[in-house]
């Protein structure tokens, strides 16, 4: 909604929303969620919070760009002679057609956040034991690396493919919508 907002705005709005997207974007995304991570109590709500925290902002960015271009489209300019409202044109003419180009980076980015959520879990941020997760395995493992191998590599085999498959996902939804997201 930040980045539907800002395209369709523009002038101040745009500018302050950016800024403070860009701002989100200027740290790193782990460091950043290791931060928020440590400020509350570690579990499954904390990893949400805080991958959703670090993630919107590179949405918001592309999804303003796609609405700076699809907002001067001969049918949105129908509606606002028609008389529809501001809103009206965000939620009915414009949001749809952002919907694709938000599937695929949901594709593209559900590796990364699958990664982050391993990384917190490793480090005791995320998912606390007994729940089961990938980073926690890893974690619990890293203690009988020498004589057990297996209980570090295969939960990091299951990260790396889970990654990959969902990254290809994203690629052949990108094909499919012949959208020019990287």
């Amino acid at each position: 909604m930040v980045g539907l907002i800002a395209g369709y705005a523009g002038g101040k709005v745009d500018a302050v929303l950016m800024a403070l997207t860009d701002l989100v974007l200027s740290f790193p995304s782990l460091l950043l969620a290791i931060g928020i991570s440590v400020v509350l109590p570690p579990g499954i709500y904390t990893v949400m919070i805080a991958i959703s925290a670090v993630g919107w902002a590179a949405f918001a960015r592309v999804i303003r760009g796609y609405v700076l271009t699809i907002k001067e489209m001969p049918y949105v300019d129908s509606a606002r002679a028609v008389g529809c409202s501001g809103w009206r044109i965000l939620i009915r003419y414009l949001l749809p057609q952002c919907i694709p180009v938000a599937i695929v980076m949901i594709g593209l980015k559900l590796g990364g956040y699958i990664i982050t959520e391993a990384s917190l879990s490793f480090l005791g941020l995320g998912q606390q034991p007994p729940a089961p997760s990938w980073g926690g395995m890893i974690s619990a493992g890293r203690a009988y690396i020498i004589s057990e191998p297996w209980m570090v590599l295969f939960p990091g085999i299951a990260i790396v493919v889970t990654a990959l498959c969902f990254n290809l996902v994203g690629d052949i939804l990108r094909d499919r919508f012949g959208l020019q997201i990287k």
